[in-house]
């Protein structure tokens, strides 16, 4: 035997006596399970319909987002078999409390299970067909459908006028809640209603635009360029670092814009939204609805999403101000739905860059945050006039999975939500949302089954996810991330590859501070097994960049805080790790544990995906029992195994050395290793953590060698 292998087993057996004892080793035997029931919950206490056939058992426990991702697949593989079943449990769920009395009412609720059906504008319909959008998920219906409801719109009407004009035969504001869990399709549930609502408009701004083009000569040969110009869809930035996607009109067409008036020039629609990294998604997506290509590489073909093939108004201005750079600058140009946070409406207001008599569509996307970051000047400026006061009555949206009874209470004060005029969408059902003194007469004539009040509103848990908790002791929370991200990557490796999805992890720290000094140590582990990036709005580097490589797939480990993606959608994400996140504000574990489990993403029940794991010191961990009961999710514990992390002895006492073959003894040396590193850095002074940080920073900026993708 080789000497150094003798004193590198007893340095082993040294560490794993003093720092091993209490520390994490995942074990593939889960032995405790706890249940709780939910309790008020909108979404996640709904009982579930079991399928007819045998061969479809297992959707009986799948959350609505699996559902939709395996019709969504189902049809573009053309299964149609399999995706007219999936239709029928996702029928069966949608109106498991309205079922059709007859063939003919069974048909018109399947017809309105199309966005065509719904009402949507036609050429909406054939936009969001070309970009896999072809069914409209259940809470996106009953978005629409409670648009229709208000509206008193039949399905005559639907197919022979559009939302528009039936918006217009109507005298009051519309208030739509849309309440459901993350990643269930709220962000088309608005902006489908949005474009469909203000269709007629733009297509006659795009006219008045070309016009005034045209108007100016073609004294320079360049009309066809301007026109080009005007006819293209913008996301507009004034920062010098600005969003991905659009032309820029310039030279002679920027000269003559706004020749046509302030008709063309104030935006008919609002979106706040909390954050700016939530805003660029926003705007992004809402650019590729009309007409505008997103390529993630430049010879990529985008096929049926061409932007030749659109056929909708051309030319539409997305504003955005999103950061103070920006919002110097104002929507100074013409701009026909705006994109902004909380903090910058006043301004925007004051300036008359924003007018809200002719606001007609108005969204509060993560509806708590935005509305909580909203100055009540703001608020009053925004809402308090009446449909008599403005050209248009407007609709207006409250969107989010954590939208509670006191935050609709404030909506319904500030009279962002019309009294009378406003319903409440659900992955589930739609109703008519009543105040507490409807409610009490409802209550009266016994119909409250029919209606929906504020205290129906609560945070949404998609009740299709894994829920795990991992209890550390001694600071060894990093040692056990890294070990679960390992034994997930090895599960991976030992499967075919498709029953198994490779790993795509976001990981969760209390603050910045922890996380930026979380990177260097985790890197040092998990190098060549996973690129590593980090989201941190507040001190980090390019949040924007980070957040279009891990969308990307160029990094599989994305380091964030709480708040920094709220509201994000990446795809392909299986599992989600909250690292020493107190369990005692249901409404921020909601939001975390919303990266997965989405629609378009692999689920639970038929994929590796859905899972979410919290490391809790162990003066912490019963706090997330309560947690549970709250939101009304089960549980289970990932235990110690300690014979995985013991050295085999002989019966002598001795360390049986001559039995360790080299793959053990590499196994044992990472594992020495790896508790030096992560054991000792989350033991270092908060000091020396802030410090490191900093350092870590300039490395990364200036290093040529990092790893791409890794800041």
């Amino acid at each position: 035997m080789v000497p150094s292998r003798k004193i590198f087993a007893a340095l082993l057996f040294v560490v794993f006596a003093s720092k091993l004892s209490s520390s994490f080793s995942p074990a593939s035997v889960q032995t405790r399970r706890h249940t709780f029931q939910a309790v008020g919950r909108t979404e996640s206490s709904k009982r579930l319909v079991p399928h007819a056939s045998a061969e479809s058992s297992d959707r009986e426990g799948m959350g609505l987002n699996e559902l939709q991702t395996l019709l969504r697949d189902a049809v573009q593989r053309e299964d149609y078999m399999e995706a007219g079943s999936l239709s029928d449990e996702l029928f069966a769920r949608l109106y498991q409390d309205d079922m059709p009395k007859n063939d003919e009412e069974k048909k018109q609720k399947r017809r309105r299970m199309s966005w065509r059906g719904l009402g949507a504008a036609p050429w909406l319909v054939d936009r969001l067909d070309s970009l896999n959008y072809t069914f409209p998920t259940t809470i996106q219906i009953n978005s629409m459908e409670s648009v229709n409801k208000i509206l008193d719109a039949t399905d005559e009407m639907l197919q022979s006028t559009s939302l528009e004009e039936r918006m217009g035969m109507n005298d009051k504001d519309l208030g739509i809640v849309v309440s459901g869990s993350t990643g269930s399709g709220k962000t088309l549930a608005y902006l489908v209603p949005l474009l469909s609502t203000l269709s007629d408009s733009l297509f006659t701004r795009q006219r008045i635009r070309i016009g005034a083009e045209e108007n100016v000569g073609d004294t320079t040969g360049d009309l066809l360029e301007r026109v080009s110009v005007v006819t293209s869809p913008v996301v507009r930035t004034n920062s010098r670092k600005p969003v991905r996607g659009g032309a820029i009109a310039t030279g002679a067409s920027l000269a003559s814009l706004g020749k046509s008036g302030k008709d063309v020039k104030s935006p008919l629609a609002l979106i706040v939204v909390p954050t700016r990294e939530l805003g660029v998604q926003t705007a992004m997506l809402l650019y590729e609805l009309i007409g505008g290509n997103v390529k993630k590489e430049a010879a990529e073909i985008r096929g049926k999403a061409n932007m030749f093939k659109y056929k909708g108004p051309k030319g539409i201005r997305i504003g955005c101000i999103l950061d103070d750079e920006e919002a110097k600058f104002g929507l100074k140009l013409q701009t026909d739905v705006a994109i902004t946070m909380p903090q910058y409406l006043d301004k925007l207001i004051a300036d008359e860059d924003l007018i809200p008599s002719k606001l007609r569509v108005v969204i509060y996307d993560e509806a708590d945050l935005a509305l909580e970051n909203t100055a009540a000047d703001a608020l009053a400026s925004l809402f308090d006039d009446s449909p008599e006061e403005r050209e248009y009555t407007r609709l207006t949206f409250m969107v989010g999975a954590s939208v509670t009874e006191s935050l609709g209470s404030l909506a319904v004060r500030n009279r962002i939500l019309p009294e009378g005029k406003s319903y409440i969408a659900t992955a589930t059902e739609h109703r008519p949302l009543l105040t507490s003194t409807d409610l009490e007469k409802a209550e009266e004539t016994q119909a409250t089954s029919s209606f929906k009040s504020l205290k129906d509103l609560n945070v949404c848990l998609n009740p299709g996810l894994i829920h795990q908790r991992v209890k550390v002791q001694n600071n060894t929370g990093l040692l056990a991330l890294t070990r679960l991200l390992r034994k997930e990557l090895r599960r991976y490796d030992e499967s075919d590859g498709k029953s198994v999805q490779r790993p795509r992890v976001v990981v969760f720290f209390p603050d910045e501070v922890i996380a930026k000094s979380s990177i260097a140590p985790l890197r040092d582990a998990l190098w060549g097994e996973h690129k590593l990036c980090v989201l941190l709005p507040k001190t980090g580097v390019n949040p924007l960049q980070m957040m279009e490589q891990f969308k990307n797939n160029e990094t599989s480990v994305l380091l964030a805080t709480p708040n920094s993606v709220r509201g994000l959608d990446f795809p392909d994400v299986t599992h989600v790790y909250t690292l020493y996140l107190p369990m005692d504000d249901p409404r921020e574990y909601v939001h975390l544990a919303g990266r997965v489990g989405r629609v378009g993403q692999k689920g639970s029940v038929r994929g590796s995906g859905g899972r979410v794991i919290s490391i809790l010191k162990d003066e912490e961990a019963e706090k997330m029992e309560v947690l549970a009961k709250e939101l009304g999710f089960e549980f289970s514990d990932i235990e110690m195994d300690p014979a995985e992390m013991r050295l085999p002895i002989t019966e002598d006492g001795e360390i049986d050395i001559d039995s360790l073959d080299d793959v053990e003894v590499e196994k044992f040396r990472r594992l020495f290793e790896d508790t030096l590193n992560l054991v000792s850095s989350e033991n270092a002074p908060e000091d020396q953590m802030v410090e490191a940080s900093s350092v870590i920073d300039v490395d990364y900026e200036n290093d040529d060698d990092e790893e791409e993708g890794f800041q």
